[in-house]
């Protein structure tokens, strides 16, 4: 099955409903966009988008990009990127952890609601943990989606708070060029609309695999992890959302390219 599924298409489809679930009080060290305008440097190197610092963190825009120093802790460092009424949003980014105590925390938000988050946790041995949270029903639980080279390899339904541990993915030493993706879904007309207004997150490190095991105890060797909310009766509507926060402990972190997609 290939990428070009429905369910992939759905996600890069223009979509008319955003993320959903019922709303919740910001994670900790989160900062409100009326915060960062009124104390952060801010910086607009990518199109539409202001990027501001957050905590300690600092910035500096060339014709590299955006590089983020001063990252040292995941709760209230970091950069927040501001745009108007996104369906999908995009980051590269190279990455260096650099300790074993490091890590990085992303958090979509609607306005100063965040609507869903991703934490990243790197290992010994090259382990990586992943956290997804989602907010489309009381169970937040979560559709995990795995592929190689374009090919969905594996499929598993995960409960609120599972945390995903990746084999064999990237040491917190070395030097990765990240790409991640946040977006919301629409079914195609005439398609399943068991999906409609779900969050997503996709992950991935350029020139790297990973293994990981499905519920089944299957293990699995892909290139990108995707994470799909699934929504339960009475989810609150989030049509569009407005900024994604991306927190870190971390001893290089540069943004070469950053885009978002709106509603055509």
């Amino acid at each position: 099955m290939k990428m070009t599924s429905r369910l992939l298409a759905a996600a890069f489809l223009s979509l008319v409903a955003g993320c959903q679930g019922e709303p919740t009080q910001a994670p900790e060290g989160s900062q409100s966009a009326q915060q960062l305008s009124a104390t952060a440097d801010c910086v607009q190197r990518f199109e539409g988008i202001t990027t501001c610092a957050k905590g300690n963190a600092s910035l500096s825009a060339s014709e590299k990009g955006v590089q983020v120093t001063g990252l040292k802790d995941v709760k209230t460092d970091g950069v927040s990127s501001k745009f108007n009424d996104a369906i999908t949003w995009s980051q590269d980014a190279q990455v260096r952890i650099g300790s074993v105590t490091g890590g990085l925390a992303l958090s979509a938000r609607d306005g100063d609601q965040v609507v869903s988050t991703l934490r990243i946790t790197p290992g010994k041995d090259r382990q990586v943990s992943v956290a997804p949270g989602f907010t489309g029903s009381s169970s937040g639980a979560y559709r995990m989606n795995i592929y190689n080279n374009g090919e969905l390899v594996g499929t598993t339904s995960q409960p609120q708070a599972r945390i995903i541990i990746f084999y064999s993915w990237w040491d917190f030493l070395d030097w990765y060029y990240w790409h991640w993706d946040f977006f919301s879904v629409r079914s195609p007309r005439g398609g399943s609309t068991g999906l409609d207004g779900a969050c997503g997150w996709r992950m991935h490190a350029a020139n790297t695999t990973f293994r990981v095991k499905l519920d089944d105890g299957k293990e699995v060797v892909g290139d990108t992890a995707e994470f799909i909310e699934e929504i339960g009766d009475g989810a609150y509507p989030y049509r569009h959302f407005s900024g994604i926060d991306v927190n870190a402990s971390a001893t290089d972190f540069l943004v070469t390219g950053e885009s978002f997609g709106q509603e055509k």
